[in-house]
């Protein structure tokens, strides 16, 4: 059902793209480029809708659809105007706003993230709850001491919303019939790019942990070094704990290639026998009994890198202990997926000061990996009753404990073997279940999606107030991450308040507001595409470069030549996500055969489709973006290159190509770099390639218009305040040229679009001038006939220059300097304005409630508690004055 439920979405948006290609090519001549531009926009967000659409919350993915539904007909009534230029400039612009907001969401890094999570509906809704761990352990999560872990896990997520994959359990059962079932393992961090609340939350977790096990010095240093280590890769951080026997252990796991940070003592670990580096995935560990606060043990699990190598596993059990027979019965049963090494020291003492002398203890156990049984990740009654027939044995009772653990719904990943012990583990194999529905999961996920995962949501400086304003508005108006936070997200939907601006968006508009007035400063970046030739230190595996591959089609003559269509399109323009043709698609091939610059073939992500099936010249163009096995465009070219030539002389595929004609046609390919120093990791971006300006008025008016709840916007709620945020002339031109562009988007209104929700109560006079914006467009911009009229110009350091499509600037010697305020900046394309410019006294309509009204009641400081005080103090204080307070930010 849901494969699908996920064709007709991409058939939908297949059919919408054709049709805006086919606009484009009926389009007058001098808006072709711009039509051609939103038609390629539009069909690359069907594709990431189609493709990820389930990863947002229900009422997010639907207003996706109509965004791309809206898209298309605005783009329809652009055409249809009587000026269609301002028209589509308007829509450049919230196009430009949509772009800005992916990247700041992660961008293509993001999107390559998600492709890699699993999906499995059922599974996204399993919780890791006291009910479960209490079920699988006996562990009351109330415990002060044993249900620590858990409840740091809570803490994390909130009560009832931590994913079952957080969750493992296991127990250890002796040949004379002892065993230890109170045993549980969490992840705070898991060991992949699917969630995570940032290094400070995990840390400050783990450190309350730690206390209540009260666990001795050198783990107090492990989680000061991973705390301390912000440039490298947060690590997978765990504890797991045995009640019955005081047993504690807090685990550090690399993965995806990174590096483990300095632990201390780290490379005291004694190597395992067959694994003698920690460059691939490894598992450390420190060791404890509860109440010695001064020994401890290390322990270091490697696991084989090949698959099924039991004869090792069988030599080293036999140099251990008597246990070749299980281990046979066991690959002859289930097949042994890998075999593990485990190497652990001598128990020391630790106190910081002083290096202890560590020695490695002798070898006590080693463990096998168990292949999935049918593929399948989840428990199943049938396997464990095998198991427990084979253990019956060695480990007496470990049926009953299969069956009680079964709730935990993993199933059995690991068997470790001791001298006269067996444990099984019941722990998470594959991570990333995300439920878009609960709030804190998606924040986790948005959280390890963006591209500064190792220091949450840092950017340029540290972030500014009003970027965190900004922020917290987005969190609280389109999320709805903490409803104890604000309840906006929730009250907006609300069907009761159609066409009204809740209070608590009021009041988080407000606290926006508040932290951005006073020409507030925002960082931005510049989003033209990276120019490797001048900064060469970028290149790497992250950049996202394009390759048009023009090819010809096998068919009966030059001139008629069959198009890409039927299955060799769904095989050029199909995601992996579904594999209709029972085979990898061609973006699933690169991603198999293309090494790219410092990354893992398993993060490797390609996006490939059809541009023209069929071009005047006989030729089809296929499109494919992806990295670069060097990093640079030549690398990238070449490889493509590559590909394309022996794609094309292939046989047997779904497409059918003339193999010469392609060969001479791929010598016309192009490419091109796709990643922006917008996309770039903050860290990395040049510094004459950023800059810090004010948000203003224009700022505002784009994160209303794009996230702003539909009941807070024009002509239902007037969010412009009565007094500019910034009364810079270049910020103030910019802002009236944006409100005046935004069309149907504003108070400006010259006409409202077919296709709005006309439903909902209109005010009187509308469409037309709103009383808003005739307020707006008399403010005296303070400008001379020297002023500078853009922002970033105005406020870019010197000698630097910026070729973007949203950000432009060239401030240096030879610039002739920017564009000025003039009699040559007329304002034009209101309701508002008169033939000559002017905004003469005509009726307007007034939105129900507008922020400028008197006696607004600005929200009280517990209200706006994420802003920063130093940053807020005395902003607003005239508005403010009004209800005789000044908001003061905590």
């Amino acid at each position: 059902m849901k494969t699908a439920v996920l064709l007709l979405v991409a058939a939908g948006t297949a059919k919408r793209d054709e049709d805006l290609h086919a606009l484009a090519a009926r389009t007058r001549t001098e808006h072709r480029p711009a039509v051609a531009r939103s038609a390629a926009r539009a069909a690359k967000a069907s594709r990431l809708l189609a493709d990820h659409g389930h990863l947002l919350p229900p009422d997010l993915r639907e207003k996706g659809q109509d965004l791309l539904n809206e898209h298309e007909f605005r783009l329809h009534a652009a055409l249809d105007s009587a000026n269609p230029g301002p028209a589509l400039a308007a829509i450049e612009k919230r196009e430009a706003g949509y772009l800005k907001a992916f990247r700041k969401l992660g961008g293509e890094g993001a999107v390559s993230k998600a492709r890699k999570l699993p999906k499995d509906e059922e599974r996204t809704k399993l919780r890791a709850t006291r009910e479960v761990l209490f079920e699988a352990t006996g562990i009351d999560a109330e415990e002060p001491v044993w249900g620590a872990p858990f409840r740091a896990l809570e803490a994390l997520f909130g009560d009832g919303h931590a994913p079952m994959e957080a969750l493992g359990v296991s127990a250890k059962f002796f040949e004379d019939g002892r065993s230890l079932t109170k045993r549980y393992h969490v992840a705070l961090q898991p060991p992949c790019d699917c969630w995570t609340f940032g290094r400070a939350a995990v840390v400050e977790q783990a450190r309350g942990v730690a206390e209540s096990l009260k666990a001795p010095p050198l783990v107090e240093a492990w989680l000061d070094s991973i705390a301390a280590d912000d440039t490298g890769k947060l690590p997978s951080v765990g504890f797991g704990v045995s009640a019955e026997d005081g047993a504690c252990k807090l685990y550090v796991l690399n993965y995806g290639g990174n590096e483990l940070p300095p632990l201390p003592l780290l490379d005291s670990l004694p190597q395992t026998a067959r694994k003698p580096d920690r460059a691939p995935s490894v598992l450390v560990s420190v060791e404890w009994k509860f109440g010695d606060m001064k020994t401890q043990q290390m322990r270091q699990y490697a696991v084989e890198a090949s698959a099924d190598d039991v004869a090792v596993a069988r030599h080293t059990q036999d140099e251990r202990f008597a246990g070749d027979e299980l281990v046979a019965a066991l690959d002859g049963t289930f097949g042994v997926k890998q075999s593990e090494d485990i190497a652990v020291t001598a128990p020391f003492q630790y106190d910081k000061a002083t290096t202890p002398p560590v020695v490695a203890a002798p070898l006590a156990k080693s463990g096998l990996k168990l292949k999935r049984q049918d593929g399948n990740i989840d428990s199943n009654a049938e396997t464990d009753a095998k198991l427990a027939a084979l253990l019956k044995d060695a480990a007496p009772g470990a049926g009953a404990w299969l069956d009680k653990s079964r709730v935990i719904r993993h199933a059995l990943s690991n068997v470790q073997f001791g001298e006269g012990f067996v444990t099984l583990y019941r722990h998470p194999t594959v991570f990333g279940f995300v439920d878009p529905s609960s709030a804190p999961q998606h924040l986790a996920l948005r959280n390890a999606l963006t591209k500064n995962t190792h220091s949450l949501r840092r950017r340029l400086s540290g972030l500014t107030a009003c970027d965190q304003a900004e922020e917290d508005f987005i969190d609280r108006a389109v999320w709805g991450s903490n409803p104890d936070d604000s309840t906006c997200a929730q009250d907006g939907k609300n069907p009761a308040n159609a066409g009204m601006c809740p209070q608590s968006c009021q009041d988080d508009i407000a606290c926006m507001i508040a932290a951005c007035s006073d020409c507030a400063l925002v960082d931005a970046v510049c989003d033209e595409p990276v120019d490797l030739g001048a900064h060469p230190s970028l290149a790497s595996g992250d950049l996202r470069f394009q390759y048009k591959a023009p090819v010809v089609m096998a068919g009966a003559d030059g001139s008629n030549r069959d198009n890409i269509e039927g299955d060799c399109h769904t095989y050029v323009d199909q995601s992996d996500i579904v594999q209709p043709l029972g085979r990898k698609s061609l973006e699933g091939q690169l991603e198999d055969d293309v090494q790219c610059k410092d990354k893992h073939q398993d993060d490797i992500d390609f996006d490939c489709w059809v541009e023209s099936d069929h071009n005047d010249a006989g030729t089809a163009t296929i499109v494919c973006e992806g990295c670069s096995p060097d990093g640079t465009q030549s690398g990238f070219e070449a490889a493509m290159a590559t590909f394309f030539q022996n794609l094309v002389a292939s046989t047997g595929g779904p497409c059918s190509f003339d193999a010469a004609a392609s060969l001479t046609s791929l010598a016309g390919a192009t490419s091109n770099v796709q990643s922006r120093y917008s996309d770039v990791d903050d860290a990395m971006v040049p510094d004459n390639k950023k800059l810090q300006m004010p948000y203003g008025d224009s700022g505002l008016f784009e994160t209303m218009n794009l996230w702003g709840p539909e009941g807070c916007r024009y002509p239902y709620y007037g969010f412009l305040p009565d007094e500019p945020l910034c009364k810079d002339c270049s910020s103030m031109a910019q802002a009236k040229e944006d409100v005046l562009n935004g069309l149907w988007d504003g108070p400006c209104n010259d006409d409202d679009p077919r296709g709005d929700d006309d439903s909902l109560p209109l005010p009187p006079n509308y469409p037309g001038c709103g009383c808003d914006c005739a307020d707006f467009l008399r403010r005296d911009l303070s400008c001379t006939s020297e002023s500078c009229v853009n922002v970033a110009q105005a406020y870019a350091a010197s000698n630097t220059v910026c070729a973007g499509d949203k950000l432009r600037w060239d401030t240096t010697s030879s610039s002739t300097g920017c564009e000025t305020y003039g009699a040559g900046s007329p304002l034009t394309g209101s309701a508002c304005l008169d033939a000559a410019g002017a905004v003469p006294n005509a009726t307007c309509y007034r939105t129900p409630a507008a922020i400028s009204e008197p006696g607004f009641p600005w929200p009280w400081p517990d209200v706006c508690y994420h802003m920063q005080r130093d940053a807020a103090l005395g902003r607003r204080a005239s508005a403010l004055a009004l209800v005789g307070a000044i908001v003061m930010m905590v």
